[in-house]
C-alpha cells in the first residue's frame, strides 16, 4: 500500500506518473490532477521561427499558440493504433460468423467503433491546443480493461485511453476541453438517430443503430461525475452544461433500445 502524494490517502493500487516518477491514488493519477512539475521537461518544443511557436514561459499553466503541424508525438501515434486495433476487434467478435460473410457491413461497423472513439479523443486534443495548452492521448490500464471487458459485455465502451492536459484544475477552459469529446459523441449520436428514422434500407437501418447505441453510450458513461472521467469536470465548471449534455446522451441511449 501506497500513500498518494497528492492527498495523502494510502491507495492499494497507486499509479506512477510517467513524467515526474511520483505515486499517485486512481483520482489524482493524471498529470493535471497532482499539478506534475515534470510534464515540462518531457516535452520538447520548436524553436521560434521554424513554424511561428514561441515556447511557453516558466510559469504554469504552459499557453502559447500551439500549432496543428507536427501536433502528434511518435509514443502518441504509437498509442492510438494499439487502441484503434483493439477497438477494431469488438465489433468483429460482435458480428461473428457475419462479418466473414458480410465484410463490407463488418468495415462500416469497425469505422463506426473507431469514429466514436477517435473523434471523441482528438476533440480533446484539439479544443485544448486550441486554447493553448499542451495535450497527448495516453493508453492507460484501467480505459484498456473497461474495453477489454466491453468484448465479452453487451455494453460496449470503447475507452483504452485517454488525453492527457497540462491545464489547471477547475479553470473554463478546464471544463470546455472536457465537454469538447461527449459533445462529439452526443452529435454523431444524433446523426445516425436521424439516419434511422429516415432510411428504408434495413441493413443501413441496422448500422444506423450501432451507431446510435455506441455513440450515446460512451458519451452517458463519460459524462458520469465520478472519478477522473469528463462529467465531474464538466459539473464543477458548469452544472447546467453538465445536466444538458448528460440529459441528451440519456435521451439518445432511450431511442436507441427502443
Amino acid at each position: 500500500m501506497v500513500r498518494c502524494e497528492r492527498c495523502g490517502r494510502d491507495s492499494y493500487m497507486p499509479f506512477k506518473c510517467s513524467y515526474c516518477g511520483g505515486y499517485f491514488c486512481y483520482e489524482h493519477r493524471l498529470p493535471e490532477a497532482h499539478d506534475c512539475t515534470g510534464i515540462r521537461s518531457k516535452i520538447e518544443y520548436p524553436r521560434k521561427g521554424s513554424n511561428g511557436y514561441i515556447p511557453p514561459s516558466s510559469l504554469y499553466p504552459m499557453r502559447g499558440v500551439l500549432p496543428l503541424s507536427g501536433a502528434f508525438t511518435q509514443r502518441e501515434l504509437r498509442d492510438l493504433a494499439i487502441s484503434i486495433l483493439i477497438i477494431s476487434a469488438i465489433p468483429l467478435l460482435w458480428l461473428g460468423g457475419l462479418a466473414l460473410k458480410r465484410p463490407l457491413v463488418a468495415m462500416a461497423a469497425v469505422g463506426i467503433f473507431i469514429s466514436a472513439f477517435l473523434i471523441h479523443e482528438l476533440a480533446h486534443k484539439f479544443s485544448a491546443m486550441r486554447l493553448g495548452y499542451w495535450a497527448e492521448f495516453r493508453i492507460n490500464a484501467l480505459g484498456l480493461l473497461v474495453t477489454l471487458i466491453s468484448f465479452f459485455s453487451p455494453v460496449k465502451i470503447v475507452a483504452p485511453g485517454a488525453v492527457v492536459v497540462a491545464i489547471p484544475l477547475y479553470s473554463k477552459g478546464f471544463g470546455l476541453i472536457a465537454l469538447a469529446g461527449p459533445l462529439t459523441n452526443i452529435l454523431q449520436a444524433l446523426t445516425f438517430l436521424v439516419v434511422k428514422m429516415a432510411t428504408g434500407d434495413p441493413l443501413l437501418a441496422v448500422l444506423a443503430e450501432v451507431g446510435l447505441s455506441i455513440n450515446s453510450v460512451l458519451a452517458l458513461f463519460n459524462l458520469l461525475p465520478i472519478g477522473s472521467l469528463d462529467g465531474a469536470k464538466i459539473l464543477r465548471w458548469s452544472p447546467k452544461a453538465w445536466i444538458t449534455s448528460i440529459s441528451a446522451a440519456g435521451l439518445l441511449l432511450a431511442f436507441s433500445l427502443i
